[in-house]
């Protein structure tokens, strides 16, 4: 399969199968380029799982060590605005990038 198509499908496969195939893609390829492409694509679909993790030990522990519902409340409020503002980012990052691969050259 042509470089090309498989470094855009790294970053593509954020509609179906978002951590796996630019795994796949990065332990089988032997281009340096494809490698590249698909090591940034794995962290870029796997930063939000992390930041989603993170997110839900903050909530966790402002509602354990404070014990205030509204305080919670607004945290958990602003972390999921935050979460979903970089979400959408994201996405976006990896279609423009996927397609800006496909078209050039």
């Amino acid at each position: 399969m042509d470089k090309k198509i498989l470094s855009s499908l790294s970053y593509l496969s954020i509609f179906f199968a978002p951590i796996i195939f630019p795994i796949i893609v990065w332990i089988l390829s032997n281009d340096d380029s494809t490698i590249q492409n698909a090591r940034k694509a794995t962290f870029l679909h796997i930063a939000p799982v992390i930041l989603t993790i993170i997110a839900l030990f903050i909530i966790g522990t402002t509602g354990l060590l404070t014990n205030s519902g509204a305080a919670t409340g607004f945290v958990t409020i602003g972390l999921v605005s935050v979460l979903l503002l970089v979400d959408f980012v994201l996405f976006i990052y990896n279609l423009v990038i996927g397609i800006k691969i496909l078209v050039n050259d």
